[in-house]
């Protein structure tokens, strides 16, 4: 029953994204071979050992914003659970990024013909037919010097170049809203508030900070630790990386599963091939700066 569930899930997927994957791959062939091939385990770490690139980082770590994060500890427990908490944006820098993101523009559900404020969501909502359960922000670091200082933090950089054993890069930055909506997901959307796991690269580690106070009405995130290195051989070779709870449950433990709620100024760094999920805000929107580090930068958000 799960199998034909799946199956049919699969059917609808490929329907809605065939076209986008196949410009995508048109223009960066790469691509198509990481997201084909990086889903499975011992080829994503046969092309981490074959492709290293000798790192160029000079650990500055005095220069740091965040004095109590130990990049060490944090690669520790990104190896072993794929999740390290509590990185924490000092008050100073936290208001300034809060203060920016009160007037930047967004984008309703990601898409670049639906820009707006939050002062004027709505009045957007209603001209474009659309309903916004998300909003971004894609490159917040150009437009804010105290996001900029984070984005070029040497100890997220060390805690990125130690976790891939490689030099990184920065391959995106990132302020996105979900807003409290009695609505349904559609279309892409649903796959985020589903257990997923993420094809960014052959090695990827995000840097999340809640930039508002979220509790389990909030919309908090949920990560199921040490699914980046157990993955089921049967979710390896899916084409289908949308889990029901249930599923998840049965294999990974329920013990695995960590519901992320904490104040406005604490993150997190997470292997997005760990299984995770977003919850719908029920009580209060919600606002996350990201910050995400690969080898490669295909250019490409999904």
């Amino acid at each position: 029953m799960i199998s034909l569930i799946n199956s049919q899930k699969l059917w609808l997927k490929l329907q809605r994204r065939f076209l986008q994957y196949f410009a995508i791959s048109l223009k960066q062939p790469q691509w198509l071979l990481m997201f084909t091939f990086s889903r499975i385990q011992i080829l994503r770490f046969l092309v981490l050992h074959l492709t290293k690139k000798p790192i160029k980082i000079d650990f500055l770590k005095e220069n740091s914003v965040f004095t109590d994060l130990d990049p060490d500890r944090a690669v520790k427990a990104l190896k072993s659970d794929g999740l390290h908490l509590g990185i924490t944006i000092p008050p100073h820098l936290l208001k300034e990024i809060v203060d920016f993101a009160r007037t930047a523009t967004y984008y309703g559900n990601g898409d670049l013909q639906f820009p707006f404020s939050l002062a004027n969501r709505r009045v957007q909502e209603m001209k474009s037919g659309k309903n916004f359960r998300i909003g971004y922000n894609f490159k917040p670091a150009s437009q804010c010097m105290a996001i900029r200082k984070l984005a070029e933090d040497l100890k997220l950089w060390e805690i990125a170049a130690k976790y891939f054993g490689s030099q990184p890069m920065l391959a995106c930055t990132q302020l996105w809203w979900t807003f409290v909506n009695d609505a349904p997901a559609e279309g892409r959307a649903q796959g985020f508030y589903q257990f997923h796991y993420d094809l960014e690269d052959y090695a990827c580690v995000k840097f999340m900070f809640y930039l508002t106070d979220v509790d389990l009405l909030s919309g908090p995130h949920v990560c199921v630790k040490g699914s980046h290195r157990n993955k089921k051989l049967s979710h390896q070779f899916s084409l289908l990386r949308e889990r029901d709870d249930s599923e998840i449950k049965e294999y990974y433990g329920n013990e695995n599963i960590v519901t992320i709620c904490d104040r406005a100024g604490v993150g997190f760094a997470e292997d997005p091939s760990c299984f995770h999920k977003g919850i719908l805000p029920q009580k209060s929107d919600r606002l996350i700066l990201e910050f995400k580090f690969t080898l490669n930068n295909y250019g490409i958000i999904l």
